[in-house]
């Protein structure tokens, strides 16, 4: 096998990432834009030992799980990667690959995955999105998302995954530059979905003299800042909010450490649930909007620590408090070691690991088991629809 070289392959299964796989010659080759049950016509871009990559050429016998991309970007963007599959099929998929990311790494021989737990809406449910410009043109920035190579950037007249209300004010937006309105020039900018502003609003955004956005979840409003980390999924936060809860809240006299605790999302509804919550969290102004939501919706028995997590567990502020249950939302990075090394310390008799990253997951809780902890669920929540990503919550108690 040799590049340039046009073979006709069988797709048999879609790897974490996105890349359809089929195997010729004892050789794996990986192949963007398919899906399990294709048989496609594929030029081979690059040959390694053990595994190519190639583009489709053409596709031979068409997948009954292939459907129809929305949006007339796809195959140029990098923002999407599923949108030729259809959703039910996605879904399933990604259960496949949480399973398989925990054998392979994780080293569990039978990860406890449940079914994959749909998001209601597939297509314009995100309330974030962060776009990038290039000023080719003083009037008309090239606007949107990197393309599936990272290297340049595809002009977005309209996202198919953002709400709505995003791309009205994209198109604001550039409408403002056409105009001369706008004349720094950044090259990223991010839209959150609109919400509704009150006169409490006005005065909160005063007093925390920086920019921040208002999100409505379960029935109340938190302040985030503008430039921070939130769960974006519109249609399933309440829902991935109510997961955590119905795993974390024990019995009342616990203490809950929420590490990474941004807001206080997961802070806010537990505190009803739950004795005392310490919420960790590195990013000032997020600690200051955490602090905030927690005194407009009277929760004070919510206390808010700025610092690194692994800074903070090593300061032995913890030492007298019995902590029941470590709630750990991090980074696509996941945890330090060091910083696992301090959870464990504490003797939590549970951990709960949200992460949208199941590969340093599975990494991570490989440690904790080995530290004494048994691997009782792992849940994933599509929170990413059409795209290679997913949301999984790892629930572990410790042996007795």
């Amino acid at each position: 096998m040799n590049v340039g070289d046009v073979i006709e392959l069988a797709i048999d299964s879609v790897a974490f990432g996105g890349e359809g796989v089929g195997r010729i010659d004892d050789r794996v080759v990986f192949v963007p834009f398919t899906v399990d049950g294709d048989v496609v016509k594929v030029k081979i871009s690059e040959v390694r030992k053990r595994y190519a990559r190639g583009d489709v050429a053409a596709v031979t016998v068409t997948s009954p799980k292939r459907t129809e991309p929305r949006c007339r970007h796809y195959y140029r963007c990098g923002g999407c990667q599923y949108q030729h599959i259809a959703y039910e099929h996605q879904a399933a998929m990604k259960k496949q690959q949480v399973i398989d990311a925990f054998m392979r790494i994780g080293k569990i021989p039978l990860p406890p995955v449940a079914d994959t737990v749909p998001s209601p809406m597939i297509y314009n449910y995100r309330g974030k999105a962060e776009y990038h410009l290039e000023w080719t043109s003083p009037e008309k920035p090239v606007m949107g998302f990197k393309d599936t190579t990272g290297a340049t950037v595809v002009d977005i007249d309209r996202c198919e995954i953002v709400h709505e209300s995003i791309n009205g004010a994209v198109d604001r937006f550039r409408n403002d530059i056409s105009a001369g309105g706008r004349h720094i020039r950044r090259t990223r900018t991010t839209f959150w979905s609109a919400s509704h502003r009150t006169a409490e609003s006005a005065d909160i955004r005063r007093s925390l003299t920086f920019a921040v956005v208002e999100r409505p979840v379960k029935g109340k409003v938190l302040y985030v800042p503008a430039g921070a980390f939130f769960q974006a999924n519109l249609s399933l936060i309440d829902t991935l909010v109510d997961m955590v809860i119905g795993r974390s809240a024990g019995s009342s006299s616990d203490a809950l450490i929420d590490c990474y605790c941004g807001s206080g999302l997961f802070a806010l509804f537990l505190s009803s649930h739950l004795e005392r919550i310490y919420g960790i969290e590195m990013d000032k102004r997020a600690v200051r909007c955490a602090r905030v939501n927690m005194k407009r919706h009277n929760m004070s028995n919510v206390i808010i620590v700025q610092g690194r997590v692994e800074e903070v567990l090593q300061s032995h502020v913890f030492d007298n408090e019995k902590i029941g249950v470590i709630l750990l939302d991090p980074p696509r990075t996941g945890c330090a070691g060091e910083t696992l090394s301090q959870i464990v310390s504490l003797n939590p008799r549970r951990i709960v690991y949200v992460s949208c990253n199941p590969a340093t997951q599975a990494r991570d809780v490989r440690t904790i088991i080995d530290a004494g902890f048994r691997l009782v669920e792992l849940q994933p929540i599509d929170m990413f629809p059409q795209t290679k990503h997913i949301e999984v919550i790892a629930l572990l108690d410790r042996l007795t």
